[in-house]
C-alpha cells in the first residue's frame, strides 16, 4: 500500500479541467442572491473560503462586524480572519481564548446538541464561543459559511470516491446535513443564515458532477472547485481546507485530554461505562465529555435508547433508518447488529 501512495504521489497530476463561464456565472449569481436575501449584523469569520467570499457579500448588505474564535498564537484562521476584516474595515472580535477556558462551554454545547461525540464538540464549542462573543457585541443575526463544504465536496475523505459513488453521498449529505450553529444561536438569541443553505443553491450543487466539484490545481487537488472558480478574486481561494478545529487551535484537545486521564484510570472507566450505561468510550476526550453529558441529563436521557434502530455505540436512536453515523457519541459505523444490543428491536 505504501508503495502504491508512493507512485501516485509521484505521478504528475494534470491540472482540472475549467468549468464553463456560464456555470460559473450562474453560481456566482445564486451565492450573490442568497446571501443578499441573508443580511446579517454580523459574522462568524474564519479566513476559509467559504467565509471569504461571503464576507463582500455580507458587507454589502451591511454587515460590520466579525468574529474570530482562536486557542493558539498560530491557529491558521488568525492571519486569513484579520486580513479579510481589515480589507472590509470590519470591527473585528478576535477572541483568543485558552484550551481551558473555551472548555467552558462543553456543559452548553452538550445540552444543546444532546451530544459527547468528540469531532462535534471539539468544533461546536468554537462556535458557541463566537455566537456568545456576537452576542455581546449586540448582534441578532449572525452569517455562517455552513454548507459548502457539504454542497460542494470540501471533505477529502470523499475525494477517492469513484463519480457515481461520490455524487450519491453528496446527494445524500445534502438531503440530511445540519449545523450546530443554528441550535445554539437559537438557545443564545441569535438567528443563524446561511446563504449556502439556500434551496437555490443547494439544486445547483447536487445537480454538478464530481469533475466540478473536485480538481487539481498547480498540483495540488482541492475538493470546492466550482466554488473557487466562481469567486476567483477571493483572498483564499485557493487556501486548503482546514476544519474548524485545525483553523482555530481545537485540534489540540485530543492530547489536552490524554495527558491528564492515566491510562489505567481510562480503561477502568471504559469498562465501568461499558458494564453500567452500555455506552462504549473511545478515548479520554470522549471520557470527558460523556461524564459532562450525565452531569447535564443525569439519569435522563434526551433521546429514546435502544429502540428500533440503535447505535452500536451508545444504544440511542440514530435519525434515519440509513443512517450509519451517530450525532450522539460519533460512532461510524453506527448500525447496531442484533447480537450488540439483543433488546433492541428491529
Amino acid at each position: 500500500m505504501a508503495a502504491l501512495e508512493a507512485a501516485a504521489a509521484a505521478t504528475p497530476r494534470r491540472d482540472h479541467t475549467p468549468s464553463p463561464t456560464s456555470e460559473r456565472t450562474e453560481l456566482r449569481r445564486l451565492v450573490e442572491d442568497a446571501a443578499r436575501r441573508r443580511p446579517s449584523d454580523g459574522m462568524l469569520l474564519s479566513g476559509g473560503l467559504d467565509t471569504s467570499i461571503l464576507a463582500p457579500l455580507a458587507a454589502a448588505s451591511g454587515t460590520r462586524t466579525a468574529v474570530t474564535v482562536l486557542t493558539s498564537p498560530e491557529a491558521p484562521d488568525r492571519a486569513y480572519a484579520q486580513r479579510i476584516a481589515a480589507e472590509l474595515g470590519w470591527n473585528h472580535r478576535l477572541v483568543e481564548v485558552s484550551v481551558e477556558e473555551l472548555l467552558d462551554e462543553v456543559g452548553f454545547v452538550a445540552r444543546v446538541l444532546r451530544s459527547f461525540d468528540p469531532m462535534e464538540l471539539r468544533n461546536s464549542i468554537v462556535i458557541a464561543r463566537g455566537l456568545r462573543e456576537a452576542g455581546a457585541l449586540g448582534c441578532r443575526t449572525v452569517m455562517t459559511g455552513d454548507a459548502a463544504d457539504e454542497l460542494f465536496g470540501g471533505y477529502s475523505f470523499m475525494w477517492a470516491k469513484p463519480p457515481a459513488e461520490f455524487e450519491e453521498y453528496s446527494r445524500r449529505m445534502a438531503e440530511s446535513m445540519q449545523f450546530s450553529s443554528v441550535p445554539l444561536g437559537r438557545e443564545l438569541g441569535i438567528e443563524v443564515r446561511a446563504p449556502f443553505t439556500d434551496p437555490s443553491v443547494v439544486r445547483f450543487a447536487t445537480a454538478l458532477p464530481k469533475a466540478r466539484k473536485v480538481g487539481v490545481h498547480d498540483g495540488v487537488t482541492f475538493g470546492k472547485i466550482a466554488l473557487r472558480e466562481a469567486f476567483p478574486e477571493t483572498s483564499s481561494c485557493w487556501r486548503r481546507k482546514d476544519p474548524i478545529e485545525v483553523g482555530s487551535g481545537t485540534h489540540a484537545l485530543p492530547e489536552f485530554f490524554r495527558s491528564r486521564t492515566s491510562p489505567e484510570l481510562l480503561k477502568r472507566e471504559i469498562q465501568r461505562i461499558r458494564e453500567d450505561d452500555r455506552v462504549t468510550i473511545r478515548d479520554a476526550e470522549q471520557l470527558a465529555y460523556y461524564r459532562v453529558f450525565r452531569e447535564v441529563f443525569g439519569d435522563r436521557p434526551p433521546l429514546v435508547r435502544f429502540g428500533r434502530n440503535p447505535c452500536q455505540g451508545c444504544g440511542f436512536e440514530l435519525p434515519r433508518d440509513d443512517s450509519n453515523f451517530c450525532r450522539t457519541c460519533g460512532a461510524y459505523p453506527a448500525r447496531a447488529s442484533a447480537d450488540r444490543f439483543p433488546g433492541a428491536v428491529g
